[in-house]
């Protein structure tokens, strides 16, 4: 399969939580993919984890769709949410756990 900015839309658009990183929930492959997966795992709440390094064409079409250069990249009830950093400030805010209760609301 070669992935479209289509395919991610579709991907985003089925799950209330979906994480593109690098490596998966249980092996991530970077210390920032880590800690993303980390912080949404803390929440208790389903959510996927697709591993960027699982098919060539899943990065370009991801930076695509989201206009967002960088992995990890964490959308929640189809927003995006940011990366690492973004969804470490979330956290830390209270926002994060905000917006991830509204999408199972």
């Amino acid at each position: 399969m070669s992935w479209t900015a289509d395919d991610i839309k579709t991907r985003v658009d089925a799950n209330k939580i979906i994480l593109f990183a690098k490596g998966s929930k249980n092996a991530p492959m970077c210390g920032f993919s880590n800690r993303a997966i980390q912080i949404v795992a803390s929440y208790q709440k389903p959510f996927e984890v697709v591993n960027i390094f699982d098919h060539p064409t899943i990065r370009p079409a991801l930076v695509s769709y989201s206009q967002w250069p960088t992995t990890p990249q964490l959308f929640v009830n189809g927003e995006l949410v940011g990366g690492s950093d973004i969804t470490f400030e979330l956290h830390e805010s209270g926002e994060l756990a905000k917006k991830i209760e509204a999408a199972f609301a």
